[in-house]
């Protein structure tokens, strides 16, 4: 099934950027690139119904850490 993002309604198209944000601030968390508070920082910038939708993107990606970790690339011999 095909879908165009562009044709969905505001509020959807404002979830994916919220998931979006949350997973790539539990990547900077994650890699040691941003304090643990930065999701408190960036949840107290959003309003009522975004904060709760950035948060629970929070906790489903902080369940799955081992994703969001840089590989080390082996030094070549």
């Amino acid at each position: 099934m095909d879908v165009n993002l562009a044709n969905l309604p505001a509020d959807e198209k404002q979830k994916i950027e919220l998931d979006k944000q949350a997973a790539y601030a539990v990547w900077k968390v994650v890699n040691n690139q941003a304090p643990q508070t930065l999701y408190q920082q960036e949840a107290s910038a959003l309003v009522d119904w975004q904060r709760e939708v950035y948060l629970a993107s929070v906790e489903k990606y902080r369940a799955q850490p081992d994703a969001f970790i840089i590989p080390e690339t082996a030094s070549p011999e």
